[in-house]
């Protein structure tokens, strides 16, 4: 699961991924490079920001991977820094020591999203998302043998604001089915996915955010009690026409205000 990110602005196009202690490495044009400490990132530097995630047992499938093996973290802290010192960020891990490290970047050489994977095993088997199948949105790595849980797959798809029709249609068809013993849990879900969508529309509110929730939360109920023999689960077609609907809400409900 995404257990943490930051977006990074820097003069140099090199970012470094691993120990607090400064790097003794030598870095050249390859995408990346290590001492068994740090990764040596090579990103877009000035032309814009470079979003690092950090994920703990499962990651995403999505771009490359520039490096797989251990790196020696010390104290419990894994560290994101510019190689001019300027600045850095810095985030509490599970484990301390030498530990598998996988990097995935979207463009080797030229970076903007970076995914940094912990705690992934050795043993660990890549799954579709959604995994019960359907559309694919990605495929992930995961360290879960079981299969993922319900709420860290809709995690995973909505960790993003790229391609928003294909992560909410995922979304939805990601929501847990109905339970008597937790009338508040059809609620609970649909204001995390309100939650995702203000970050669709510059004049989106909270207030707008949880109407469109509440749209959402009508929509897949009556989806899932359309017809005498439903089941109460929610085909790929319905989340994906739920999906399109909520969004052109989104553009309706958010005019432009002075």
């Amino acid at each position: 699961m995404l257990t943490g990110a930051v977006e990074v602005y820097a003069n140099h196009a090199v970012l470094i991924v691993g120990s607090t202690a400064w790097p003794e490495l030598d870095w050249d044009d390859s995408p990346a490079s290590a001492d068994g400490r740090h990764v040596a990132i090579q990103t877009r530097g000035q032309i814009d920001h470079t979003r690092v995630s950090f994920w703990s047992g499962t990651m995403p499938v999505l771009g490359e991977i520039v490096f797989d093996g251990d790196l020696d973290l010390d104290d419990y802290t894994i560290c994101v820094g510019d190689i001019e010192r300027l600045r850095r960020w810095t985030q509490r891990i599970g484990r301390t020591g030498p530990q598998r490290v996988i990097v995935r970047v979207d463009d080797p050489g030229h970076a903007s999203r970076i995914h940094v994977g912990l705690d992934i095993s050795a043993d660990a088997q890549v799954l579709p998302l959604p995994s019960a199948g359907g559309p694919v949105l990605f495929h992930v790595l995961t360290s879960e043998q079981n299969g993922m849980a319900l709420p860290n797959e809709r995690g995973l798809a909505l960790d993003g604001h790229d391609s928003p029709h294909a992560r909410l249609a995922a979304a939805i068809s990601l929501l847990s089915g109905p339970d008597s013993s937790k009338p508040w849990r059809d609620r609970y879900e649909a204001t995390l996915i309100a939650e995702w969508l203000r970050w669709l529309s510059i004049n989106l509110d909270y207030a707008e955010a949880e109407e469109l929730g509440e749209q959402l939360r009508h929509l897949v109920h009556a989806a899932r009690t359309a017809g005498p023999d439903s089941d109460g689960t929610i085909s790929h077609q319905d989340a994906a026409q739920i999906a399109r609907m909520i969004l052109d809400a989104v553009m309706h409900e958010a005019p432009e205000r002075p």
